[in-house]
C-alpha cells in the first residue's frame, strides 16, 4: 500500500468515526435535570411533586388552587433547576389539569412565565388565559414555550404565575387536595450546546 492509497483509507476512516461517535452521542437520551423543591406562594401551597422517569418530567401537585362565586386565586410557584453540563433548554410544555363547575357565567385558568438562568434561557411566551364556559370534571391547557437559552449548563429557577378567577355560580380547580385529578406537570427538553 504506498502513501496515496493509506491516506484516502486514513481520510474515509475518520470521518466515518467522526460520523459514528456523532451518531450515537446524538442518539443518547439527554441527561436529567435536578429540580430543586417546589415552592408556591400568593395563596397556594405545594403537596408534592414527582420526578418523572425519563427524569426532566416534574409533576406539581397543589392545594387550595381553587376559586369559587366570583373570587380569584393567585399561585405563584417557583422551582430551582441545575441543567447538566453540555445541555440547554430548548422547548418546555406545561400541562395544567383541574376541573370547572359553571352553573352560570364562566371560570378562567391565567398564566405567564419567568425563567432565570442561563442554560434555562428566556421562555417567548405571551400570558396565556383559558376560558370555561361549561363544567368539566377534568379539563387540560397546555402551554408549549420556545426558550432562547444563553448558555449550556448550569443553574437556573422557572416560575409560574397563576391566576384562577371565577365568576358568581362557578368554580375553578386546580388542586388535588379538593380533587383527585389537579396538577402542573412539566416537561423540559433539553439539546446538546
Amino acid at each position: 500500500m504506498n502513501f496515496k492509497q493509506f491516506g484516502v483509507l486514513l481520510s474515509i476512516s475518520t470521518v466515518l468515526g467522526t460520523n459514528l461517535i456523532a451518531t450515537k452521542v446524538l442518539a443518547q437520551d439527554p441527561p436529567s435535570i435536578q429540580f430543586g423543591n417546589a415552592i408556591g406562594s400568593g395563596g397556594c401551597i405545594v403537596e408534592d411533586q414527582l420526578v418523572g422517569s425519563d427524569g426532566r418530567t416534574l409533576s406539581i401537585i397543589l392545594d387550595k388552587m381553587s376559586a369559587r362565586n366570583g373570587k380569584r386565586q393567585r399561585c405563584i410557584l417557583r422551582v430551582d433547576t441545575a441543567i447538566p453540563s453540555g445541555f440547554h433548554v430548548q422547548d418546555v410544555q406545561i400541562l395544567y389539569q383541574g376541573s370547572t363547575e359553571i352553573s352560570q357565567g364562566k371560570t378562567s385558568l391565567s398564566r405567564s412565565y419567568i425563567f432565570t438562568g442561563g442554560a434555562l434561557g428566556v421562555a417567548k411566551a405571551t400570558p396565556t388565559t383559558t376560558q370555561f364556559t361549561s363544567s368539566n370534571p377534568l379539563f387540560q391547557a397546555q402551554d408549549n414555550l420556545t426558550v432562547a437559552s444563553a448558555s449550556c449548563g448550569g443553574q437556573g429557577q422557572l416560575g409560574i404565575n397563576m391566576i384562577a378567577q371565577s365568576s358568581q355560580g362557578s368554580f375553578i380547580v386546580v388542586d388535588t387536595a379538593d380533587l383527585n385529578a389537579g396538577d402542573v406537570k412539566l416537561h423540559i427538553q433539553l439539546a446538546p450546546c
